[in-house]
């Protein structure tokens, strides 16, 4: 049998998952539940739920933060900062290799009260990194377009 998870299905995983040793273990309960969190997500988002999708978002983050042990202090205090931000339904950290960044899914309506929340937490959180940012562009608004594109 080829030992990778993508060929394992999840009910041999739940009958054998506490022989696992105690890191695989975690790496293997992220995958998994990792996998539950995609569809539904999908689903959330076929629906417009973006309550349900938030939960989704940031269930994710902390399963990357506790189950695959991913993320610096740094990021994991800008991403609890996100968590606490008004308006905001989730919040995860995305591509930490490199410092990685944090992304939120925020209520339009309510995105600059959160970008200046966050800007102001993590500035006295963290004033050392803080100072090395743009102020200007630390924090980043988007807008989802309608489908990827080359431009």
């Amino acid at each position: 049998m080829d030992p990778r998870l993508c060929n394992v299905e999840e009910e041999v995983y739940e009958a054998h998952k506490n022989e696992l040793e105690p890191t695989l273990a975690k790496r293997a309960e992220h995958y998994f539940t990792e996998n539950r969190r995609v569809a539904k997500g999908l689903e959330a988002w076929k629906s417009g739920n973006s309550q349900d999708f938030g939960k989704l978002i940031s269930a994710s983050g902390l399963s990357s933060i506790y189950n695959y042990e991913c993320g610096s202090e740094p990021l994991i205090q800008l991403n609890e900062i996100l968590q606490r931000a008004p308006g905001v339904f989730g919040a995860r950290f995305s591509g930490a290799g490199f410092r990685g960044c944090c992304l939120a899914l925020v209520d339009a309506d309510r995105a600059e009260e959160a970008a200046s929340y966050v800007r102001s937490e993590y500035f006295e959180l963290q004033p050392e990194l803080a100072s090395q940012l743009n102020a200007d562009s630390a924090v980043l608004i988007c807008k989802p377009g309608d489908c990827a594109r080359v431009i």
